[in-house]
């Protein structure tokens, strides 16, 4: 008989996951806020990329070198400046998701988020992190569909953060009118309202049915639009450097 429990669910510390997270150690670096320049293995959560927001799990390599089954080393946020992974590079960027505020034990506002765009616009990928508290009600099988259905929640409601040049607060892509950004290049403009980066037209919605329409494509086709408004950013930026 499989029968139903309550459950509540705390993740006061984001770092008690650890045992159960799927790490992938690739070739990095990393500079460190005193400058310090370290290079070595760097671990990336693939299927909870929201750790990697928070800090490195970091081998060194001449450690390596001397011993191979060498433990990795933890650096938070607040001791990183920047670092890559593979071809990724990760910018700390301060951001307040006020969709979604942290409990002070969560720590600073400050994230690691993997660069997408750099130059007169900057862009970068943002997840929102696991609840504080949750409770749940029912078996262990339909536990294991909650958690996996809150882990698909957070993997694809993610937000690109943006800012252009002087903006100090950045804000979600999905939801800005872009083309106001694009607007003093009217090249980039023309081709991201027609399409032409992949992105879905631009085109003035009329009536509720039609609004609606545009949401379902949105969320339907966000892979691509995220893509496309990269693409669109890297350009415009290609077409404004000094």
């Amino acid at each position: 008989m499989n029968k139903k429990f309550l459950l509540l669910v705390a993740n006061l510390c984001l770092f008690a996951t650890l045992a159960n997270a799927q790490i992938t150690f690739l070739k990095g670096n990393a500079v460190l806020k005193d400058g310090t320049k370290i290079k070595g293995l760097i671990g990336k959560f693939e299927s909870e990329p929201w750790f990697n927001q928070r800090y490195i799990l970091f081998k060194d390599s001449a450690e390596l070198a001397a011993n191979p089954n060498a433990k990795s080393k933890k650096y938070k946020v607040d001791e990183l400046e920047t670092y890559q992974v593979g071809e990724t590079i990760y910018d700390k960027i301060h951001f307040v998701n006020t969709e979604k505020l942290q409990l002070k034990s969560l720590g600073t506002n400050d994230h690691m988020l993997p660069r997408l765009a750099k130059g007169r616009m900057n862009a970068h990928q943002f997840y929102s992190y696991p609840d504080d508290v949750s409770a749940f009600w029912g078996t262990e099988e339909e536990y294991k569909e909650w958690k996996k259905g809150k882990q698909n929640e957070l993997l694809t409601g993610y937000k690109i953060l943006i800012t252009k040049d002087q903006d100090t607060k950045a804000k979600d892509a999905f939801d800005a009118d872009l083309l106001k950004y694009f607007e003093d290049t009217p090249e980039v403009f023309q081709k991201y309202q027609a399409g032409g980066y992949g992105n879905e037209p631009i085109t003035k919605k009329k009536g509720l049915a039609a609004k609606m329409i545009a949401m379902a494509k949105k969320v339907a086709f966000k892979p691509q639009e995220a893509e496309a408004i990269a693409l669109a950013i890297n350009d415009y930026n290609a077409k404004n450097t000094k």
